[in-house]
């Protein structure tokens, strides 16, 4: 083709043949289709650079946490305690164990604030050296930090003292092979005999019936007389020599057996029998004492006290426990008791497991000949494994029979928490 142009006429004219036209079509329709490809590419790299964006907005924030993770891990190395020597291992422990306290003479109702004497409020320190894989050198000190003992309380004392009590200061030896000593304050071979139980509800309920109102005054309504006598001298769990200065020595455990002895203060001495041991579908845990107590009770010749409990994989147990005390005056009669639990353990919350029980104690004989005082407690006891707590209720009924007076029965009801730590 040919483009002509006329100067004089200030007009361009031009003229194109139609096979420029087509050439230009397919490059306009080519340029369409690369635009159309790198407008997709846009849109698949945005897609692709917005992911990566929330990704590395991920990470960032990991790595936040894992800097406040590795902070307070720092923090609590630093609160930790050590020992100024590097070849003792200290560790702090304790619990804080409060509750309120409810409890009708049949005279009169009154509310405690308390420290449950089931399990005081305590703190200790442990250390411990272990120069070879057979033998393990250790001390403890503990103290009870009480104040309002539950056991203590009554309509005459609301308010008792608060009371800072040595339990442990301890130096022990143990081998795996040749069995366990023990120097100092602490327990003794027949502690905690009376006291096996694997009910799971023992900061509630158990053997030792007196330590939710055993400091209640018994009411002589006949008389209408407010007597001087408490409920934990009139029934109790009779549980061995308890804890006190002594040199003991533990047998190691054989098929779940282990034998014990503790020579005590004031001429003391003791010997335990104890028991544990897992079988298919079942727990048992049991113990047997025999006390001399010499000076320490001088109207006692010995006693012997026991406990067993059984603990089935459906969550039922069961729990027994007595003790027997030969008196020393003729006109006497041997005090005795006997104390029963049914329990069921399960896990109604995710929280932790859920522990309720019933027992009923017999007990003859403990002030007077012929006194007969029996307990009876529901209780329920709900664990808290992130708090490390556990919540508790329990109620009580006292009654007591003797040849003089009418005393009324006590109820009481108790509420709390224990936290361990």
């Amino acid at each position: 083709g040919a483009v002509f142009v006329a100067s004089g006429t200030g007009q361009a004219l031009s003229e194109t043949g139609p096979s420029d036209y087509q050439g230009l079509e397919k490059l306009v329709k080519s340029q369409q289709q690369q635009l159309d490809v790198q407008a997709g590419e846009i849109a698949i790299l945005k897609e692709q650079l917005k992911a990566l964006l929330a990704k590395t907005a991920q990470n960032e924030q990991a790595l936040t946490v894992k800097a406040d993770k590795e902070e307070i891990e720092q923090l609590q190395l630093d609160k930790s305690i050590a020992s100024s020597n590097p070849n003792i291992a200290v560790s702090l422990y304790g619990q804080v164990n409060r509750a309120a306290l409810w409890a009708d003479n049949g005279d009169s109702s009154k509310v405690y604030f308390v420290d449950n004497s089931a399990s005081s409020t305590r703190l200790g320190l442990l250390a411990m050296a272990q120069p070879s894989d057979d033998f393990t050198a250790g001390g403890r000190i503990e103290y009870s930090l009480v104040s309002n003992a539950s056991n203590d309380v009554n309509q005459l004392q609301q308010d008792t003292a608060a009371s800072l009590n040595l339990r442990w200061a301890d130096l022990t030896l143990e081998s795996n092979r040749l069995g366990k000593l023990y120097l100092g304050h602490g327990s003794t071979a027949s502690d905690n005999t009376a006291e096996v139980d694997l009910s799971g509800t023992e900061v509630a309920l158990s053997s030792e019936i007196e330590s939710v109102a055993g400091g209640q005054l018994w009411y002589d309504g006949a008389g209408n007389i407010l007597t001087d006598l408490q409920i934990k001298q009139t029934m109790n769990n009779v549980d061995g020599l308890s804890r006190r200065d002594r040199l003991r020595y533990d047998t190691p455990s054989f098929a779940g057996f282990s034998l014990g002895g503790s020579a005590v203060e004031n001429g003391a001495f003791d010997a335990a029998l104890t028991y544990s041991r897992k079988f298919e579908g079942i727990n048992v845990a049991g113990a047997l004492a025999w006390v001399n107590p010499q000076d320490i009770d001088p109207s006692v010749d010995y006693f012997i006290d026991g406990s067993v409990s059984l603990l089935l994989e459906s969550g039922f147990n069961v729990t027994f426990a007595g003790a027997w005390k030969n008196m020393i005056e003729d006109n006497r009669d041997d005090v005795q008791y006997w104390y029963g639990k049914l329990g069921y353990t399960t896990d109604l919350f995710q929280s932790g497991f859920s522990a309720f029980a019933l027992d009923y104690g017999q007990y003859e004989n403990f002030v007077l000949n012929n006194d007969d005082g029996r307990a009876f407690g529901l209780g329920y006891v709900q664990y808290v494994k992130d708090w490390a707590t556990e919540f508790y209720l329990a109620y009580r009924l006292y009654t007591l029979e003797r040849d003089q007076g009418d005393y009324d029965n006590v109820n009481a009801i108790m509420a709390g928490a224990r936290l361990k730590f």
